[in-house]
């Protein structure tokens, strides 16, 4: 559970586990609170986006896969997540309905694959099929007039243009066959190119002001985590007072934990059960250890 204050790598992966650091009250086994980093925070707050079925399945495959009734899926949903896996075909409005895209659908964040482990991510998220190729563009308009010769109605300034050629002059009643060049509003791209340009700035400014690393929070401060999982700007002033119902700081031990898979499943469980998801996933409740 607790490990020192190193980058540790990811499974299969050169990321860094994001990772906090606890402080527990020994005596009571509580946690008062942790101070995390963005990436931590990051999957903190990416909770938020898990979909109700992922959740659900995330869970009940884990208590599956250790047949640990600790780990189930906490009030009904467990039962309505297998009662709507077990539902015949017939039933559904679709004829081969994909039960993965309406009870698992895809992940919301990148953030979020901490739940998932090796075989499980194509078990517990499949990816969504590739889109069909576009259609290809349709052939350019080909617009004609008459030749407007002299002598005619039209007399050298025809006004009408048709795009089916051979078409008699609605003015002269000669065929129309004489090819018109088209010349676009945009002939040299400038307005397109523009666009480009405009959506490259605000993609830019969004990247920028997500502290340049994407999620949701900045990396310019440390966080600070409370056990019910409230987050806040990390400052000394919010940490003593923290304390101040602590008389014997003795008792207070800091503890270096890491974010994987095993801590990520039983997290998303402790907070839909509790007001305290960190005392009880690294310092009591269900044991990590159960999670192999």
């Amino acid at each position: 559970m607790g490990t020192p204050a190193k980058e540790v790598a990811k499974e299969g992966t050169g990321a860094a586990v994001p990772q906090m650091k606890l402080l527990v009250d020994k005596r009571s086994r509580r946690v008062l609170y942790a101070e995390a980093r963005k990436d931590a925070v990051d999957f903190l707050i990416g909770l938020l986006r898990v979909p109700t079925g992922l959740a659900v399945r995330v869970i009940a495959h884990a208590a599956a896969e250790n047949a640990d009734d600790a780990l189930a899926v906490p009030g009904s949903l467990g039962t309505l997540y297998a009662g709507a896996r077990a539902l015949d075909d017939a039933f559904f409005v679709s004829a081969t309905p994909g039960r993965d895209a309406i009870l698992c659908p895809a992940l919301p964040s990148a953030v979020l694959t901490l739940l998932l482990r090796g075989d499980a991510f194509a078990l517990l998220a499949p990816a969504p099929s590739p889109p069909p190729p576009p259609p290809p563009p349709p052939p350019p308009k080909r617009f004609f007039r008459c030749a407007g010769p002299y002598g005619t109605s039209c007399r050298g300034n025809p006004t009408s243009v048709t795009d089916v050629a051979g078409l008699p002059c609605p003015v002269c009643r000669q065929p129309m066959t004489v090819e018109m060049r088209w010349s676009p509003g945009d002939a040299h791209g400038k307005l397109a190119q523009a666009a480009a340009q405009e959506a490259a700035a605000t993609a830019k400014e969004t990247v920028m002001a997500a502290g340049g690393g994407g999620g949701y929070v900045k990396e310019v401060v440390s966080y600070l985590v409370m056990d019910d999982l409230t987050v806040e700007p990390m400052s000394t002033i919010s940490a003593i007072m923290l304390l101040k119902n602590s008389t014997d700081c003795s008792a207070l031990e800091e503890l270096t934990v890491d974010l994987g898979h095993k801590e990520a499943v039983l997290l998303l469980k402790a907070a839909l059960e509790a007001t305290t998801a960190l005392t009880d996933v690294f310092c009591g409740g269900v044991s990590i250890d159960r999670l192999e």
